[in-house]
């Protein structure tokens, strides 16, 4: 597999490449998941799977979660959110989320972990050919 320098700090990150989820940190925040949620290209998986634009998508998802303290769908529709909200904070250039902000994407990240520890193998591998469509380093462009 190609190695990816801009992953090196995080060394559980080459066991979710392989599709071993049991390696993600518990508890898994936030704070754990620039690099984690760009090894899906969040744009590509959108398009694959007929969403369209991810942004609308996302922001969709996101008023949800913040109307009902909750977020709702599979493990990758929760991923794709997961990389659409890096995105939004590094596109508003106002550092992290904070306070309430933090809180639900916190609860998105337990979610999502959740969700893929759960997973079969036939949505291992499906997450996992979304995978091999390509990763986006953290600080690349849409």
């Amino acid at each position: 597999m190609t190695h990816h320098p801009f992953m090196d700090e995080e060394p559980w990150l080459e066991r979710v490449r392989q599709g071993d989820f049991s390696a993600l940190p518990d508890p898994f925040t936030y704070a754990h998941t620039l690099h984690f949620s760009h090894l899906l290209h969040g744009y590509r998986v959108s398009e694959a799977m007929g969403w369209g634009s991810l942004g609308i998508w996302a922001n969709e998802r996101l008023a949800e979660a913040e109307r009902t303290d909750r977020w709702h769908g599979s493990a990758l529709e929760l991923w794709l959110c997961l990389f659409y909200e890096h995105r939004r904070y590094r596109h508003m250039g106002e550092g992290d989320p904070q306070g309430q902000d933090l809180v639900l994407l916190d609860q998105l990240c337990a979610m999502l972990r959740a969700r893929l520890q759960a997973l079969s193998d036939e949505e291992r591998a499906h997450i996992l050919r979304f995978m091999a469509l390509g990763l986006e380093p953290p600080n690349a462009s849409p």
